[in-house]
């Protein structure tokens, strides 16, 4: 009883200071499976599959303050422009603090290292360091806004993501929005059971190849698709379909990097890729999520 009670402290405390709505994700499984078509350079079908697992553990230290902690494992497979398949991984990890600063205003200061590869391996070579800060004024249990920056040493050159969203619930509308990242509006069908929305995921990310002489892949991405997201008590699944959105692949060699990278242009970019491709595609997408309510 007295673990049952302590988890419970530290989930409402953290949802109420970190996320602001009435539930909190501690677990996200997904699969995202691109519908290929023929690629017109190499005659090849495409393919492209992302996996992702999300972990979450807060730890409560009092009622101002909780730690941060949790790991993100992702696997990516692509074809590149001459239908090579090629392999590649990310592993995360998050160390921070969320704090209560006043009454309605809360920030949350989280170290994101992390290692990309096409092998999980310790190296220096391999490793990436990022963070985020995200301050968030809650006005209400329905109604918060946030904004912050994010920044990590990707191998094409530094990134820098400042971000702003919002928090809105009414009736059986929820909007959750933290741009550029992700955008998700959904509809409660049946309370407890079945919803439908529509989501937005953007992201970019690099990771080293020693498989070909030390160079780096650089992936962005985006997803528009339309979901359904079934409730089973703690555990939710969604299935999604949709079309990815301005999809670039890209292979560089190591030393050649832009100066600065932002959501939507890079500075100094007087690169040269080895191979560079974009290509879009239907997409359909599947998430297993532990969810606890509020």
């Amino acid at each position: 009883m007295k673990i049952k009670f302590t988890l419970i402290a530290v989930i409402l405390f953290f949802a109420s200071n970190v996320l602001g709505q009435q539930y909190v994700d501690l677990l996200n499984i997904q699969h995202s499976q691109s519908i290929g078509k023929v690629d017109a350079v190499s005659l090849s079908k495409t393919s492209f599959t992302e996996s992702t697992i999300d972990l979450l553990i807060p730890i409560q230290l009092d009622s101002s303050r909780a730690i941060i902690t949790g790991a993100v494992g992702e696997r990516t497979y692509f074809n590149d422009r001459t239908g090579n398949p090629i392999l590649v991984y990310g592993l995360m990890l998050k160390a921070g603090m969320n704090i209560k600063h006043e009454k309605n205003w809360s920030g949350s200061y989280i170290l994101l290292p992390r290692i990309a590869s096409d092998k999980i391996e310790f190296n220096s070579k391999r490793f990436q360091l990022g963070g985020l800060i995200l301050m968030k004024r809650i006005y209400s249990e329905a109604f918060n806004f946030k904004f912050g920056v994010y920044s990590n040493s990707e191998y094409f050159s530094p990134f820098i993501v400042p971000v702003a969203g919002f928090y809105f619930q009414k009736n059986r509308w929820e909007m959750n929005v933290t741009m550029p990242i992700s955008a998700d509006l959904n509809y409660t069908v049946k309370k407890n059971l079945l919803a439908v929305g529509f989501r937005y995921n953007g992201f970019a990310r690099s990771y080293f190849r020693y498989n070909t002489a030390n160079r780096y892949i650089e992936k962005a991405n985006n997803e528009l698709g339309l979901y359904a997201r079934l409730n089973f008590k703690e555990w939710n699944f969604r299935i999604m379909a949709g079309h990815s959105l301005w999809r670039k692949l890209g292979e560089f060699d190591s030393g050649d990097k832009a100066d600065l990278a932002l959501p939507s242009f890079k500075i100094g970019n007087n690169r040269n890729p080895i191979y560079e491709s974009a290509l879009d595609e239907l997409l359909v997408k599947f998430s297993f999520t532990y969810r606890l309510a509020i």
